[in-house]
Order: C-alpha cells, then structure tokens, then sequence
C-alpha cells in the first residue's frame, strides 16, 4: 500500500505530459483527479468519509442517527427533509478536517463524540424534485471513500436510479454498501426482494453486490446488518486508497483514449505526434500501475 505515493508522482508526471494530448476540460479533471488523491493521501489512516444516498423518504437520516446513536441528521415528514450535505465529524477531531471537508464541498458539520474513525455525510435525496439536490449528491459522492446507497421496498428497483446512475459507478463496487431499509413493511418478502435488488445491482454492472436488510425506525428497529457491513468491509487505509486508485485508473483510461485521437489529428508533425505518445504511454503507465495496486490489495 506503501505504492499510493509513487502513484501519485505518476499521475502529476502524467498531466504535465498531457498538454498536447489532451483538451484543456480532460487535462483539468485529470489535474483535480491527481490533486485530489494527493491531498487524501494526507488523511489516511485518520478517518473513513462514508457518504448515505438514494432516494427520497429511504431513511438514510434515520440510518445516521442509529449509527451515530443520537439524532444529528434531520428526520421528517416533508420531503426531501436533507436539502444539502450535512457531516458528521469525530468530535474529538473535528477542527483536524476542516481542510478535508472544504475539499468535499460540504459546508454542514456536527460534531459527534460518540464517533471514532468515521466521518459520516448525509446526502439530499437524489431522486428529489429540487435539481440542485441531484448536483450535490453528484458533485459529493465522487469526492468521499465508501458509500452507503438506501433504498427501500417502494423504490429499490426504480429504473432511473438503476440506468441513470448507479450503473456508472459499477467500477466502485468496493467502495458500495447497498441497504434495503424498512424491510418491515415487507411482511416475509424481505429475503425475495432482497435477491432481486441484489440482481438488479449485477445487471447495472455491480459483480457481487452486498444488499443488507435494515430497519431504521419503529419498534422492531434493527441496523445490525449494516455496523456489520461497515466494521467488515470497510477497513479504513484500505478503502481510501483502492477508491483513490481506481479513480487514477479510470481518469488514465479516459485519457489514453482522448490522446489517440490526438494523436490521429497530428499527423504530418512528427514532433508533436512524439509528445502525443509519450503522454499515452504514460497514461498507460498510470492504469496498470493503478490496476496493479488494486489487485495487490485484493491478493492481501
């Protein structure tokens, strides 16, 4: 793991080279891309940013309160109730994040003494009315470790959270745990839906989707399934840098790709098609490297 710093240096080599290769909006992702994994570098080990989305009414207010163990998130009739992000910090380290926080885009923070190495970050509901709450949940979530989506019997298999948007994030699967909320109103169904949402999750790309069965209110209350989920897989160093390598590995795709239409538009100078596969070759460089981190960590 000790292999996130040399790939870092990489992913700066690869956007000085990359002038030429690419347009100056991919050269900028790129830029943020690599700025982005070094500045969470610095973070590692401290504290784990777990994100809870989904849809409108799913409960992933009430999932923070019962994890937190007392009520900082929210919790309503109206709909949407969280109308932007909102943090959950470690009490005790709460002024350490701030730089971690500004980088997120999150501007909402309580501080909770009953959390160690979490960070928990509750999102507007995706599938609200409102378009400026869809934007933050899809300008925030590419920025946090782990995310925690919620759905429940109503909406799980909504097509346009399914095609529109989880579907993208197939690469990120170790970064997903999946809830389905209120199983109580499911009357001995919870384990067939369950299945069904778990299959919906394959066909969105998802290899082996986690789905795990919550109730976030009432009296048969029940969260287990997910401290479970979260103290198993979601070990903190681990988790950030496999998102921060796959994020690495997915902008050098992107970018080797762009750079071999670059490199098509240059024919007739030499000189410039050279500096065109020299960016390419790393980008190259960039993905397996990346790829080669992610899979060492799967071997450990």
């Amino acid at each position: 793991m000790s292999n996130l710093g040399a790939l870092c240096d990489l992913a700066d080599l690869a956007v000085v080279r990359s002038e030429e290769a690419l347009s100056h909006e991919s050269r900028e992702h790129l830029a943020s891309v690599a700025r982005r994994a070094r500045r969470r570098r610095g973070f590692l080990g401290e504290v784990l940013v777990v994100a809870f989305a989904g849809g409108t009414g799913t409960g992933k207010s009430s999932l923070i309160n019962e994890i937190v163990g007392e009520p900082v998130a929210a919790v309503g009739i109206a709909r949407p109730t969280t109308t932007e992000a909102l943090a959950v910090i470690p009490g005790a380290t709460m002024a350490g994040f701030d730089g971690l926080l500004d980088e997120l885009g999150v501007g909402r923070r309580v501080e909770s003494d009953l959390l160690d190495s979490l960070m928990l970050v509750d999102l507007p509901d995706f599938d609200s009315t409102q378009e400026a709450n869809r934007r933050i949940v899809e300008d925030v979530l590419p920025r946090v470790d782990a995310v925690v989506w919620v759905a429940d019997p109503e909406k799980y298999a909504d097509a346009v959270i399914h095609v529109d948007f989880l579907s993208a994030w197939s690469q990120y699967e170790g970064q997903f745990i999946f809830v389905l909320n209120q199983v109580d109103r499911l009357e001995g169904e919870a384990d067939r839906v369950v299945a069904h949402f778990a299959d919906l999750l394959t066909r969105d790309g998802f290899t082996t989707p986690e789905v795990v069965q919550t109730i976030a209110r009432g009296p048969d209350k029940d969260i287990s399934p997910l401290r479970s989920a979260l103290a198993d897989r979601l070990d903190t160093k681990r988790t950030v840098i496999a998102k921060l390598a796959t994020d690495l590995k997915i902008a050098a795709q992107n970018a080797w790709i762009e750079a071999g239409s670059s490199a098509r538009s240059g024919i007739g100078d030499a000189a410039l098609r050279d500096r065109i596969s020299l960016a390419a070759a790393t980008f190259v460089s960039l993905g397996v490297a990346a790829a080669d981190l992610l899979h060492q960590m799967a071997e450990e």
